[in-house]
């Protein structure tokens, strides 16, 4: 019997988190200057002197498989043959798999 290879992608979420420094002349200053983003991404405001990004990583326990329907319609996961051909995805999927 003959083998064939095929691989699939799945989208999913998960958190990261990034590790920073600010410099300020008080916590309370620092607390002042990171509410000021109002919730945005602290990599929008590294400027390398006060605020500086110290490391990275991305927290993969925390990975969540998402829907089509989550993902405005759009398939989660999608099957390729080797030569990365598409072969399906789960855009038309009903059912949900009990093992993810």
């Amino acid at each position: 019997m003959k083998t064939f290879d095929f691989y699939q992608d799945r989208k999913v979420t998960c958190w990261e988190r990034t590790q920073f420094s600010i410099e300020a002349e008080s916590y309370k200053e620092a607390l002042e200057i990171i509410k000021s983003w109002g919730g945005e991404d602290v990599l929008c405001f590294e400027d390398d002197k006060q605020i500086m990004v110290t490391d990275g990583e991305t927290l993969y326990e925390t990975s969540e498989a998402i829907s089509p329907i989550d993902n405005g319609g759009r398939p989660t996961i999608e099957v390729f043959d080797s030569t990365g051909n598409k072969i399906t995805d789960n855009v038309l999927q009903t059912k949900s798999c009990k093992n993810i």
